[in-house]
């Protein structure tokens, strides 16, 4: 009786997820669930995506799951090894600071080929500001970096070039890892993370006012600026806890 009632709390509950994805794909659904679950480290690095775990644990069947693996795995979000199968991409440090060389050296670069005469440019960056600014007012970290993103990815779209852009978007799906876990370490401190929250609100209206102006010397300078200022913030994250070769993992979140 009580195994029943297990089942359908279960059924229950996969109805009511469902209602939220209403409208998308299941595969696209599963990606979307799976890819926050490894944002915000609810899926730690390294940790074995057992398919039977992964069916137990979220509303999908074998084939949307399956589906959103592959997807996953495109991102640089999930690895796979021929004994183990699939697992959440590690966060070694030394990868993670090679990480942050490419984010910041691509900024730079895409920021040199934007294309600032596009009219729906500057449109799309104040309405994705906009929207950046009012998730700040009630901070979501998820939400927080899923916005940061569509903003720069936004950039590299005016380049017209497919290898910008698709370079800009997997270096971006990596690096929301990295902002969510330097967001909530700084998150313990209210303070801190709101006085962060609003430089980055002053630099993207700075970007938008250069853009504006289609001057491409000083959205250069301040696109590269931007970059190195979050390379610079999780390095204060690693050094605080002493961390040298081991694993991002290793430094607790109280």
């Amino acid at each position: 009786m009580e195994e029943k009632s297990k089942i359908i709390n279960i059924e229950k509950k996969k109805i009511s997820d469902h209602k939220i994805y209403q409208g998308l794909s299941l595969t696209k659904q599963a990606t979307s669930d799976l890819r926050n679950r490894i944002l915000d480290l609810s899926l730690s690095p390294g940790e074995h995506l057992d398919e039977k775990m992964l069916l137990k644990k979220f509303p999908f069947g074998r084939t949307p799951i399956r589906e959103a693996l592959n997807r996953l795995i495109a991102e640089g979000l999930v690895k796979t090894k021929n004994t183990r199968g699939a697992y959440v991409a590690s966060m070694n440090i030394s990868d993670t600071l090679q990480l942050l060389d490419a984010y910041v050296i691509s900024e730079r670069v895409i920021s040199t080929y934007a294309d600032l005469s596009q009219e729906s440019l500057l449109n799309d960056l104040k309405i994705f500001q906009n929207e950046y600014e009012k998730v700040c007012l009630k901070p979501n970290l998820l939400l927080i970096t899923e916005i940061n993103s569509k903003f720069h990815n936004r950039i590299a779209v005016s380049t017209n070039n497919q290898f910008l852009i698709s370079h800009s978007a997997h270096l971006h799906n990596l690096s929301r890892r990295l902002s969510y876990f330097v967001y909530k370490f700084e998150s313990h401190s209210q303070e801190k993370l709101l006085k962060h929250l609003k430089k980055i609100n002053k630099d993207h209206r700075a970007i938008i006012n250069q853009v504006e102006l289609r001057n491409q010397k000083k959205l250069v300078k301040l696109c590269t600026e931007h970059a190195e200022m979050f390379r610079k913030r999780l390095q204060k994250v690693i050094n605080r806890k002493g961390i040298n070769k081991l694993d991002l993992t290793e430094i607790k979140l109280k």
